[in-house]
């Protein structure tokens, strides 16, 4: 119990349940495919499941290397490039949520010092 402790700790409760919202988003749409699918496809339900518990660990690598390579910089870009872009990247980091997301999970293992 400790350990989930300390790695949420490490995370802002706004930006976990943002990050969550996002990420049920992308739930409901493929589990919705999915159960519509004849049979229904549970390993996809599941694996999804998944995607979406760890998404906001994925999320905070992203968030942690842009921030990396952009410092407080600002980039101004019209809003239709920036939806259709930040649509991409949290479909992609939800995708992929199950390898990138130890990563932010080491990090915050790192980062939080222990209770």
């Amino acid at each position: 119990m400790n350990v989930l402790r300390r790695i949420f700790a490490g995370v802002h409760r706004p930006y976990l349940i943002r990050a969550y919202m996002i990420g049920f988003l992308f739930f409901a749409l493929i589990g919705g495919m999915a159960l519509n699918a004849k049979p229904a496809n549970i390993g996809l339900i599941v694996t999804s499941a998944l995607s979406t518990l760890l998404f906001p660990f994925a999320k905070l690598v992203w968030d942690e290397l842009r921030n990396l390579v952009l410092g407080n910089n600002m980039i101004i870009m019209p809003i239709l490039v920036l939806f259709p872009l930040k649509l991409f990247v949290n479909a992609f980091l939800w995708g992929a949520a199950i390898l990138v997301a130890p990563l932010g999970i080491l990090y915050l293992w790192f980062r939080t010092p222990a209770p």
